[in-house]
């Protein structure tokens, strides 16, 4: 461990409701809003009212599994701790699933009873189970007061089930009890320190990274969580709340990137801009720092105070943390799985590396096994869900088997090379990592995404090319006859196809590889 780099210290969380214990003052924890108006709650607020939530489905309920489908809002979060705090279990599930899915995830995770927002009610009321409206939580929190809750919490009981994205295969149920939960809740704050003020949350609740991570890290440090309603309001609601820290994937640090871009050509101010970048460049190899002042109009446009973000879920290509870096974001690259609960890596305020995914978060072992990442710790999962099967594949004698290949360097800095089920395997027997390759072209200006496997032996890029480049098969014959002229024949790629569409990708924004050509 690099001395001058020691693990931020924080109060160690065993439970869920230790968290909401730790601060239960008058400061907002959450604000979100409401007919156009700003509604706060205090710290105290949300224990009370999770409290009495609780109350009313310790009651109501006896171990039951009980879905959470809706937009982010704070009837989500106060009514996930009511089920998980009287001895429940919440299973998240992804609102924008069809009708068909989620039943299917309800019945393998055992659900009867579903808590969904009004605003899906004329779909979902063909569902065949219990329904029951997230709007209605003062009604719930009125039925809290008649009773009391006698649950005492069990750390290593299943808590909650949170279903994989399904971007190689059908959604598994990962089972993650409180204390997997609350230990990395305290892992990843030991890694990371944001300017205490206040957060936009943005990612999906029924997503780890966008409730463990973006939610209760965020509580943990005593921050501001402003609910993010709809997309259609980011930039709004960034200009509003005025941000310190986000957490996001890595489609939204793309959308900022572009929309700077579209703005300053749309006002005949890029060629400043980029003369301004390479200024700002020079100063900073000097010591210099004028970014505030030369990005000013930018940075505004993210409220004026945002100076991290958090970025995990998929690779981000490094280009895009050094262009926010040179105007004054920190982009702290980051790795996590569901199945850990979900941060084992991220990059810190002053200590942080190139091409890496972060440095390993605190009390985590990690090792590699035939270049592939394996953790332990008491923030890797209890299992998938009635799937045994699936479990004893990946869980081996208390170490998890991430699936994904990679390397730790001397200062324990953990970096990504694929993901072992997307390896090619060619005819020689040779290995090939596809996410190497599409790395490299994804370097090209107009590459906007690109995904390559295997086809008749030969290597195969699709290429979605970016605004300006559609249809010009040239262009992208010139870029791959470039991008071969210095590799071995056997890695070299065959075709490139365009495409004139986005790929598919689930709701998560990750590419769903098993919907490409190949095989």
């Amino acid at each position: 461990m690099n001395k001058e780099y020691p693990f931020y210290e924080h109060i160690k969380i065993n439970n869920l409701l230790e968290l909401i214990e730790l601060k239960k003052d008058d400061d907002i924890a959450f604000s979100y809003k409401e007919s156009d108006k700003i509604i706060k709650k205090s710290y105290k607020d949300f224990y009370n009212e999770a409290i009495l939530l609780s109350n009313y489905f310790y009651n109501k309920y006896n171990n039951k599994h009980i879905a959470l489908i809706g937009n982010n809002t704070y009837n989500w979060i106060l009514t996930y701790f009511g089920i998980v705090l009287s001895g429940n279990v919440a299973v998240p599930i992804d609102k924008d699933y069809d009708l068909d899915l989620i039943t299917k995830l309800c019945k393998n995770s055992d659900v009867k009873d579903i808590y969904y927002s009004y605003d899906y009610n004329s779909s979902y009321e063909e569902l065949k189970f219990n329904l029951n409206k997230l709007e209605d939580v003062n009604k719930y929190l009125d039925e809290g007061k008649k009773y009391s809750n006698k649950y005492k919490i069990d750390n290593d009981k299943l808590c909650t089930i949170f279903f994989t994205s399904g971007t190689t295969g059908a959604n598994k149920g990962v089972m993650l009890s409180q204390k997997n939960i609350a230990c990395n809740i305290y892992q990843a704050s030991s890694i990371f320190k944001p300017d205490i003020g206040s957060t936009v949350s943005i990612l999906p609740y029924h997503h780890a990274f966008g409730l463990i991570t973006a939610v209760f890290k965020p509580f943990y440090y005593g921050m501001e969580i402003y609910i993010n309603y709809s997309l259609k309001y980011i930039m709004e609601d960034l200009k509003e709340i005025k941000p310190t820290t986000l957490f996001v994937v890595p489609t939204f640090i793309e959308m900022f990137y572009k929309q700077i871009w579209k703005t300053a050509r749309r006002s005949k101010k890029d060629k400043t801009l980029s003369k301004l970048i390479k200024i700002s460049n020079l100063l900073l190899k000097v010591k210099i720092d004028i970014r505030k002042k030369l990005f000013k109009s930018i940075t505004d446009s993210f409220g004026g105070n945002l100076s991290y973000i958090i970025c995990g879920g998929a690779y981000l290509d490094q280009k895009y943390i050094d262009w926010f870096y040179s105007i004054g974001i920190n982009i702290l690259n980051g790795y996590g799985i569901t199945e850990a609960a979900p941060v084992l890596g991220v990059n810190r305020n002053n200590f942080r590396k190139r091409g890496s995914v972060g440095h390993i978060v605190k009390d985590l072992e990690v090792k590699i096994v035939s270049n592939e990442i394996c953790v332990k710790g008491d923030n890797i999962m209890l299992g998938y869900y009635k799937d045994n099967k699936a479990s004893k594949e990946v869980l081996k004698d208390n170490w998890f088997y991430t699936g994904d290949l990679g390397y730790i360097d001397e200062d324990n800095f953990l970096y990504i090379t694929g993901r072992k089920k997307n390896i090619i395997i060619l005819s020689n027997g040779e290995n090939v990592s596809p996410e190497v390759i599409e790395e490299e072209l994804s370097h090209d200006e107009a590459v906007c995404e690109v995904v390559v496997y295997s086809m008749n032996n030969q290597l195969i890029a699709e290429v979605y090319p970016e605004d300006g480049y559609l249809g010009d098969q040239e262009y992208f014959d010139n870029l791959i006859y470039n991008y071969n002229l210095d590799k071995p024949k056997n890695r070299q790629i065959a075709l490139v196809k365009l495409r004139n569409e986005e790929f598919i990708k689930n709701n998560n924004r990750k590419i769903l590889r098993d919907k490409i050509g190949g095989e």
